[in-house]
């Protein structure tokens, strides 16, 4: 495995996170990845909560967000697309951002992106707040529906119809 930093910590875990989900992203396995102690990974992340963190700010670092317009709306719409596209493509993102928002251990590029081109942080939080629940639901019935339980189904295109409603 390559070299221990804080940036290859967050792309295990993110690989990690898409191979097995949520629950089985421990600091052991991605210390067996690096094939190091546990105790090794704390020179780069303070605790599981700051790798946690750091993987969400990675899932988002290469959206390519285009430079505002001067439309906030349009640019708050497009922004908020493409973050919640970026975390519908990878297993228990959805869930992930929810927590590490919540804890407030990582998240700035999602907020940073949004607060670009938002009017204000009320708007922020709420755009990231449907963003965030529509995800995390738009995942857990996918995952339902892969069990073989007969869920609601929930499309891009709701997300969409709802964002524009709210904007």
């Amino acid at each position: 495995m390559s070299t221990i930093t804080r940036h290859e910590l967050s792309r295990v875990g993110l690989r990690l996170l898409a191979e097995h989900g949520l629950a089985d992203v421990s600091m052991r396995r991605v210390a067996k990845e690096f094939d190091v102690a546990v105790s090794a990974l704390y020179w780069h992340v303070k605790d599981k909560q700051s790798l946690l963190g750091a993987m969400v700010d990675e899932l988002l670092a290469n959206v390519d967000f285009a430079p505002p317009t001067g439309d906030w709306r349009t640019d708050l719409a497009t922004r908020a697309e493409l973050i919640y596209d970026t975390i519908l493509h990878t297993r228990d993102a959805a869930e992930l951002t929810a927590s590490v928002l919540a804890l407030g251990t990582g998240g700035t590029k999602l907020r940073e992106a949004l607060d670009e081109v938002s009017p204000d942080a009320v708007t922020t939080d709420a755009i990231m707040s449907l963003l965030i629940g529509h995800a995390t639901l738009h995942q857990q019935r996918i995952q339902a529906q892969a069990l073989g339980i007969d869920v609601a189904p929930t499309t891009t295109s709701t997300f969409r119809q709802t964002l524009e409603l709210v904007i």
